[in-house]
């Protein structure tokens, strides 16, 4: 009722813009045009004016210029002003636009929109029981047509509104099977996921939450902001949650992280420090973090397989890593335009004494 209500109102603010040029008596007659050609006589002598002071006329052919501008002056006045024009207004035209416009509308709806939708929407907005019920009435439906893509989307929708994750994720899953190039069914489940995630972490299932996130890894680029802070959320439940790896002694790296005393003058002291662990071949996904600021440099670190931001994502499953740390305005630990990093050179885990110098200004 609503979008046809919207739609009406509409509606009637097209007929108000569009009927009263039609009823309108509208009287034209030579005073404007004789207007507007004066005005682009007077600019024509104003560029003769300006053409002839920059010297790209000499005065012989301004005064033929604007000679020939004169005449056509006279020319236009002594012509004779023709009689006005009467445009008479056209009551059956706009009776005519006032019941077709209306009618088109309609009908392009109906033949090139989804009236279906604006039930099954609206219901996504109404209360709990209208929607468990609107999900109920789809799981019926998706039984019998289960090639029906839309459909499952909708069930998703319905099912992630009520809080039931799982069937949500799993309606949004058959969705994507039916339509594998979908894009925005895809944030879909992963927004899902994260939702999902993050309740199940406020409730303290933290196993949970490592479930719900874990799966959200093999969607986001390995070495995006999003993937950083979905593996960190990870590592803060596997901590919470007791199921973080434990710690190796003799895979732990530690060393120290200085400035570049060249450099100081373009860092604040309370610029965050990122300090990262990562392998020195493959991918780049950390694996392990701690942070710190400027004013703490030079800083010592520790970092050990009980900092593993993704389970199997340890120091001791790589034979080589290598230290960076990154000096980081914003506060992120993207790589960002002005950011100072310093890489080590790859070890093996349980290192000591590795020295990382940060010296040089990301452009």
């Amino acid at each position: 009722m609503l979008f046809w209500s919207i739609a009406a109102a509409l509606i009637v603010a097209a007929l108000l813009f569009v009927l009263p040029p039609l009823l309108r008596r509208r009287v034209t007659g030579p005073d404007a045009r004789v207007a507007a050609n004066a005005a682009i006589y007077r600019e024509q002598l104003d560029d003769l004016v300006q053409e002839m002071r920059r010297g790209a006329l000499t005065q012989a052919e301004f005064e033929r210029a604007s000679l020939e501008v004169e005449r056509r002056i006279v020319a236009e006045h002594a012509g004779g002003a023709p009689f006005p024009a009467l445009h008479r207004p056209s009551a059956a035209t706009a009776i005519a636009v006032a019941l077709l416009l209306p009618l088109a509308v309609v009908l392009g709806y109906l033949q090139i929109g989804d009236p279906r939708a604006l039930t099954a929407e609206s219901a996504l907005h109404s209360d709990p029981k209208q929607m468990a019920a609107l999900a109920e009435r789809l799981s019926a439906h998706l039984q019998q047509n289960p090639q029906d893509g839309d459909g499952w989307a909708l069930l998703g929708r319905a099912q992630s509104s009520l809080g039931r994750y799982g069937p949500a994720m799993q309606a949004y899953a058959r969705a994507l099977q039916l339509a594998p190039d979908n894009r925005e069914l895809l944030v879909e489940l992963v927004k899902t996921l994260a939702i999902a995630g993050r309740a199940a972490f406020e409730s303290k299932d933290y196993a949970g939450a490592i479930n719900f996130w874990e799966q959200i890894l093999p969607f986001a680029p390995p070495e995006s902001e999003f993937a950083r802070t979905v593996s960190e959320s990870i590592a803060e439940a596997r901590q919470l949650g007791g199921t973080a790896p434990a710690a190796n002694a003799a895979s732990a790296l530690q060393g120290t992280v200085s400035l570049d005393p060249k450099l100081r003058g373009k860092v604040s002291p309370g610029d965050t420090v990122f300090v990262l662990a990562r392998p020195a071949e493959g991918s780049r996904m950390p694996l392990a973090v701690v942070r710190t600021t400027v004013d703490k440099l030079p800083y010592a670190f520790s970092l050990d397989d009980s900092m593993a931001m993704a389970a199997g994502a340890t120091i001791s499953s790589h034979a080589k890593v290598v230290i960076v740390a990154r000096i980081s305005r914003s506060g992120t630990a993207a790589p960002q335009k002005g950011d100072v990093e310093g890489v080590s050179v790859p070890v093996a885990p349980g290192a000591s004494g590795v020295k990382v110098a940060l010296s040089r200004v990301i452009d």
